[in-house]
This record gives C-alpha cells, structure tokens and sequence, in this order.
C-alpha cells in the first residue's frame, strides 16, 4: 500500500464577493503540486498536493468552497455537481 503526504492549505482570503471570476492556477514545486485560485485575478485560496493524481480532487474541493462562501461564478458552481447523475 502506498501512503501519500498529507495536503497543505491556506484559508481562504475573502468572502461572500458575489459575482466574480475564478481562475486555477497548478504549479510543480520541488516534490509537489501548488495549486492556487485567483478570484478577480488576486490569489484567494492556495493548497499543496505531493501526487499529480491529487490535483483535480483539490481544485474542485476548493472551488466548492468558493462558491459555498459566497464567490459566485459559474466556474465554481460546476464544481458542485456531479458530471454524471448518480446510479
């Protein structure tokens, strides 16, 4: 069984923006992933990840929470539904 590192994260920045615009940024640093979101092109939320498999799990939990606290876009609405419905 191979074990991963656990993530790193910031908190978020600023909240309950309203309608604005999101970005998602990855970068490879060293042994892991940066993995940044710009809300009006001004970083709002970074987090590291140790395994490339990682990175789309933590970029759309971190655009859920964009939208769950307020910074609307339709970016991150997307990220909480299901592509597919549900069997």
């Amino acid at each position: 069984m191979k074990t991963y590192k656990r993530r790193t994260m910031l908190t978020m920045q600023r909240m309950l923006q309203g309608s604005c615009e999101h970005r998602v940024q990855v970068t490879r640093i060293g042994d892991g992933y940066n993995i940044r979101v710009y809300m009006n092109d001004e970083l709002n939320q970074e987090a590291r990840v140790y395994d490339r498999q990682h990175i789309g799990t933590e970029a759309k939990s971190m655009l859920r929470m964009e939208d769950k606290c307020g910074n609307i876009s339709k970016y991150a609405d997307a990220a909480r539904f299901r592509n597919k419905p549900y069997m």
